[in-house]
């Protein structure tokens, strides 16, 4: 018996899939909403959903399917960058933010769990061109047994991107996006000049715990604490005036590249639970030869761990000094 034979659902092509819904059967106009330095902070939130929303519209025809991976982790991003804005908003929107966050971590769960399994099979993909040819086909058979576990995970994102509760979350961020600017729901403050004291602030206290006991999952909260930093230096530079707009574009590039670092870090992190994952499900299954490649496909996640650890302490004191300048 094979690793892949006791795997419950093979690998198979996604469900049928409804007629998605469209931007214009939205309500939204042809071009996405911008909103300049004028604007309120509740405008560029407003701008932000728009742009993301037509983003989920856009892949969600695609997402799921093998050949479109890109497709999931587009909407991974859109989904994010929604629910952070949506956070950043002062009171302008009011309690539907809240909800609506809530159904936009929902939605990233749902593609979370196909994004990680295509970073882990590209990944293993690198590591079989490197392993014994001996440890090729039972390195072949935990491949498909991975892919038999995201084809059921892409089962479940089609069904759900076919359902009321997705539509609905559709529909909640189109109708936010098109609130007009003079209305008492569009009226605001202007993007006010402490915008970025909170999540710094965060990524501070988060920085001071990780140096002070480093754990896979501390590494994982700063890279959303990073990330949250880096969407409000974003949005704070539509606003910002030349000298500031420098330094905030500085920010934002050594927040992604720190995020880039966590991401990769993280992503060993996964490859591994997953790697784990089927030696538990699947033990009485495996063969000595899969037994073998299991236990090298960990080693080898955990060699990378250590090695981008050793990236992170000069890419988090280059990120902490530049949150520090009084010109951010």
């Amino acid at each position: 018996m094979t690793l892949l034979a006791v795997v419950p659902n093979p690998p198979r092509p996604p469900g049928r899939r409804p007629r998605p819904l469209t931007p214009a059967g939205l309500g939204l106009p042809e071009q996405a909403r911008t909103a300049g330095r004028r604007d309120s902070l509740t405008a560029h939130v407003r701008a932000t959903v728009d742009t993301q929303v037509r983003v989920l519209m856009a892949e969600q025809a695609t997402a799921g399917r093998a050949d479109s991976p890109e497709s999931v982790h587009q909407m991974r991003v859109a989904a994010r960058r929604a629910r952070v804005a949506l956070r950043m908003d002062r009171d302008g929107i009011g309690p539907r933010a809240a909800t609506l966050r809530d159904e936009l971590a929902w939605l990233g769960n749902l593609l979370g769990e196909v994004r990680d399994l295509d970073v882990l099979i590209e990944r293993l993909g690198e590591d079989g061109a490197t392993l014994p040819e001996a440890d090729v086909p039972a390195f072949g058979d935990v491949v498909a047994a991975l892919l038999a576990v995201r084809s059921t995970a892409a089962d479940a994102l089609v069904a759900a991107l076919g359902k009321q509760r997705y539509r609905a979350l559709l529909r909640g961020l189109a109708a936010e996006a098109v609130v007009p600017v003079d209305s008492p729901a569009g009226t605001g403050t202007p993007i006010p000049a402490d915008l970025l004291v909170k999540p710094v602030k965060a990524l501070h206290t988060q920085l001071a715990e990780s140096a002070r006991a480093p754990s896979d999952e501390g590494w994982h909260i700063l890279r959303i604490r990073v990330k949250r930093v880096r969407y409000a230096a974003e949005l704070a530079a539509r606003v910002a005036g030349r000298k500031r707009g420098g330094a905030l574009a500085e920010l934002v590039g050594e927040a992604k590249t720190l995020q880039e670092v966590l991401g990769a870090f993280q992503d060993t992190v996964a490859a591994e639970h997953r790697l784990r994952q089927l030696v538990v499900t699947s033990s009485d299954a495996l063969s000595p030869a899969e037994w073998l490649v299991l236990g090298r496909l960990v080693e080898r996640q955990a060699a990378r761990r250590d090695q981008l650890r050793e990236q992170l302490p000069a890419a988090c004191g280059q990120l902490y000094q530049l949150t520090t300048k009084p010109s951010v």
